[in-house]
This record gives structure tokens, C-alpha cells and sequence, in this order.
């Protein structure tokens, strides 16, 4: 009788020790899902306060810059807007058609850029003849975006050297711009060299005098304040191409690789939709 009594209180032990382990375990098992829950509060809130601090540094890139009047180096025929204004005789700074039927169409663009290179291989010369014919205002914004697609920053120093012309040689700026993308490197190469690109401006007969100025990085300030105005714009990729009857109504043209610039200033003239085919 005892022994059956002592089984018993055996049995009753276990089960007991049974559901005080059942009961650590599932204690165990909440305390860790609350520390989970603690570390993604924590992680969210560290991923919220970097997001709100890249967005300021965002505004501030591009609200407390310097103003275009406070920026000391601006190339010929600085805008503004942060685009270049190419004159009705083809020279940078010069003299635009001005007219009710004159359209504006600004470029942007990144001389490392694949779809730059297509927009401006199709497009360029008729660029050119339009606005020597007084069709249109042609505005010529070069953007550093794709420093990280060459290991040299090669969109940084081909701009450089491109405002470089601008400013000193402006009757060649336009015939450097293009030999820039017809000499285009690939996207993740180390880009043309220095020399290289002091080779391209004397193909098109830029002066010594100017040659010897690249590589400076004078207009460095000019060329962050056009990147803050395209954000502006907003433009969110290059190519980026807009056509509007002035400076301040401008639309983004949604296929650049593929627009008949001729219908698209037609449709602007006439109050329609440029993009419609």
C-alpha cells in the first residue's frame, strides 16, 4: 500500500516538474520574442531617423547652396536654370532666336551615359540646324550623375573640361560636347584620360591657352549648382529632354530616343500635347 502511494506522489512529481519546465519554456520563448520585437523597434526607428537624415542632407544640398549670383565661376552662357544657352549662331552665349514660334528645348545629359550618347548621335544635328534656323532655343545642361560608373570620375572631369571650353572657347564648345559622345567610354571603365581629353579639344582646334586650364576643377562649384537646379526640374534620369514655349512651361518629352523634334515643336506651338504621336 505504501509503495503504490509512493508511485503515486512519483507520478505527481513529474508531472509536476513536467509543467514547470513546459511553463519556464514557454516564458523563455516570450521573452525572446519580446527582446525581437524591442530590436526591430529599434532597427525601424534607426532606419527612419537615416532616411529623414539623407532627406535633409537632400534639401539642404539643394535649398542652401550657393545662389546663382554668389557662385564666382560660371562658364559663358550660364543660366539660371543650370543650363547652358547656345545661341542662334551655334556659339555658347550668344545671341538666341526670339520669336512666338521659337520653342525652347533643354538637354540634360552625363557625358559617361549610354542613352546621352543615342539621344545625341540622333538628335544633335538636328538640334543644331533648328536653332541656327531660329526654330528653337537650344539650352545644353551637362549633369555629373554617373561618377560611380567609372572609376576615375570621369563624368566629373569631362564636364569640367567642358565648361572649360565654354568659358574660353565658346565657338567650340558645341563641336566638344559632341566629339565627348562620339568618344564616349563604356559605363564601369576608367573613362578617357586627361590627356585623352586634351587630345578631343585640339581635334576640334581649341586653343592651348584653354587646354592647359583643364584638369582644375574650376567650375566645380557651377556644376553642383546645375545638379541642384535639375533636381528641380525634377529630372530623375538622363537623357532628359523638355520643350515648352519658354523657360518656365516646360514639358518633359517622354521618348527622347524616339521624338520627331519637328512634330514636337509644332504640337508646342499649337497648345498640344507634345508627346503624342
Amino acid at each position: 500500500m505504501a509503495e503504490a502511494k509512493s508511485k503515486k506522489i512519483s507520478a505527481q512529481e513529474r508531472a509536476r516538474q513536467a509543467a514547470l519546465e513546459e511553463a519556464k519554456k514557454i516564458k523563455a520563448q516570450r521573452e525572446a520574442k519580446e527582446r525581437r520585437m524591442k530590436m526591430i523597434g529599434l532597427v525601424a526607428v534607426v532606419a527612419v531617423a537615416i532616411i529623414v537624415a539623407v532627406i535633409v542632407v537632400l534639401v539642404l544640398q539643394t535649398t542652401n547652396g550657393p545662389g546663382f549670383d554668389e557662385i564666382e565661376a560660371k562658364p559663358t552662357g550660364a543660366q539660371e536654370s543650370g543650363a547652358l544657352l547656345i545661341g542662334q549662331d551655334l556659339v555658347v552665349g550668344g545671341q538666341p532666336a526670339r520669336g512666338d514660334d521659337v520653342v525652347v528645348l533643354r538637354v540634360y545629359s552625363d557625358y559617361i551615359c549610354p542613352g546621352c550618347g543615342s539621344v545625341e548621335g540622333r538628335l544633335g544635328q538636328r538640334m543644331e540646324d533648328m536653332a541656327a534656323a531660329g526654330q528653337i532655343q537650344l539650352e545644353i545642361a551637362p549633369l555629373v550623375t554617373l561618377d560611380g560608373q567609372s572609376t576615375t570620375r570621369y563624368s566629373s572631369r569631362a564636364t569640367d573640361a567642358a565648361m572649360v571650353v565654354a568659358n574660353y572657347s565658346p565657338d567650340k564648345f558645341l563641336a566638344f560636347h559632341k566629339l565627348l559622345f562620339a568618344n564616349q567610354p563604356p559605363e564601369g571603365s576608367a573613362g578617357l584620360s586627361d590627356d585623352e581629353l586634351k587630345d578631343l579639344a585640339r581635334q576640334v582646334e581649341v586653343p592651348e591657352t584653354t587646354i592647359e586650364r583643364f584638369g582644375n576643377d574650376e567650375f566645380a562649384e557651377w556644376i553642383a549648382y546645375a545638379n541642384s537646379q535639375a533636381q528641380k526640374q525634377p529630372v530623375q534620369t538622363t537623357p532628359s529632354l523638355w520643350m515648352g514655349k519658354s523657360d518656365s512651361d516646360l514639358t518633359l518629352v517622354k521618348n527622347p530616343g524616339s521624338i520627331n523634334l519637328d512634330r514636337a515643336r509644332q504640337r508646342v506651338l499649337a497648345g498640344q500635347d507634345l508627346n503624342q504621336e
